[in-house]
């Protein structure tokens, strides 16, 4: 979905029974790499398919879908991407979407209010209920929002303000929580006071971190942001500093903070030792490929299709090797399959295995059921 599309590609989606500004827009989205869904019902705004865990649907089956059902909307699913969907139109709404998340170039008008888009592969904020401020979060590949030039039974349509280009053209979300908006209010006027120092600094670290060329570097980084942004910052130890910066450059040491192609892709080394002494290169290969996708989210599920993994150009090896290489990861416990192909659904869903941790939690059951009831291998050597 990185790759760049055409900014105007032809409208593959024209059809005579919906109007050409929605299957033109339907077209432009889908050719940039968005998965979108068929809505109806009485709101205009319910899936006609089932679409949890699937893989993306053809464009024309969404819109015969679509057409057939006299339906004039459409969803976009969510996957790496997450929709501040505010709901009150406000002053106050506006300036707090504003202080706590920036802005987007990719904004669509909905009845009550506006959506905008942004990357994002991390938690969901929880919703906002204020005065004059309503905002919900959605995000997952298994969430959508109603896209642009929808129109629902009502009449209401989402205009698109601004335009949702490819996924790698949006901002990455970045969340300073309900404290931190307060602490930038009052840092405009002087600066983070004492109170909200640690939050302030604790979120620096982390953004900070994505992007650090090495720990050092880091470690000026919150140094200068103590002296420059804080109140009363001799009152705030460098220990106090060095701590943050050593935890959150151990988040990016470990994988669990997403900074694109500043990203640490974590594999253990007795992984490598494994698969190398045993021939296992192919399958080696696909792992670190793995790990660098979905490493930063051990629990996510995924497919592994060796037929994209050659038309994308990540592999050139045969299908049947690469088939050969998921099966060597799975019987070595490095991929677990979660959900075989049945159906409709036409791909086995894995996530990433952890070795060394199922060995460990293996050794505290055995340690447990030997000093409970006696080692099942004690008592096999004894019946033998």
């Amino acid at each position: 979905m990185n790759a760049r599309y055409a900014v105007n590609p032809p409208n593959e989606a024209a059809d005579p029974r919906l109007p050409p500004a929605l299957t033109s827009e339907m077209s432009r989205l889908f050719s940039a790499g968005f998965s979108l869904v068929p809505l109806g019902g009485d709101d205009g705004k319910k899936p006609t398919m089932s679409f949890r865990d699937r893989r993306r649907f053809p464009l024309a089956t969404v819109v015969d879908r679509m057409a057939g059902s006299g339906s004039r909307s459409y969803g976009i699913r969510l996957k790496g991407l997450l929709v501040v969907d505010v709901d009150t139109d406000t002053p106050e709404a506006r300036a707090y979407v504003e202080r706590r998340f920036g802005t987007s170039p990719a904004r669509t008008r909905t009845s009550r209010g506006f959506h905008l888009w942004f990357r994002h592969c991390s938690d969901r904020p929880a919703p906002v209920r204020l005065p004059g401020i309503a905002i919900d979060f959605k995000t997952g590949q298994n969430e959508f929002v109603v896209g642009p030039q929808s129109e629902r039974p009502d009449g209401a349509v989402y205009w698109p303000e601004g335009r949702i280009a490819t996924i790698a053209d949006l901002p990455w979300l970045e969340d300073r929580d309900p404290g931190a908006a307060i602490a930038d209010q009052n840092a405009s006027v002087g600066r983070i006071p004492v109170g909200s120092r640690n939050d302030a600094l604790k979120r620096r670290a982390r953004k900070s971190a994505r992007v650090a060329s090495d720990y050092d570097n880091l470690l000026a980084e919150l140094l200068a942001f103590r002296d420059v942004e804080m109140d009363d910052p001799r009152s705030y130890s460098e220990e106090q500093v060095v701590g943050l910066a050593k935890w959150a450059w151990q988040l990016r040491q470990q994988g669990k903070l997403w900074g694109g192609t500043n990203s640490v892709v974590v594999i253990r080394r007795s992984a490598v030792e494994e698969l190398a002494a045993n021939g296992h290169h192919r399958a080696l290969s696909l792992l670190l490929f793995l790990r660098g996708q979905h490493g930063h989210d051990p629990s996510a599920n995924f497919a592994v299709d060796p037929r994209a993994l050659r038309k994308n150009g990540h592999f050139r090896d045969g299908t049947k090797q690469l088939y050969g290489a998921i099966k060597t990861l799975v019987a070595r416990g490095h991929l677990v399959l979660v959900r075989p192909a049945r159906g409709k659904r036409n791909h086995h869903d894995y996530r990433l295995g952890d070795v060394a941790e199922r060995r460990r939690e293996a050794e505290r059951a055995y340690s447990y059921i030997g000093a409970q009831n006696d080692h099942p291998k004690n008592a096999d050597s004894e019946a033998a």
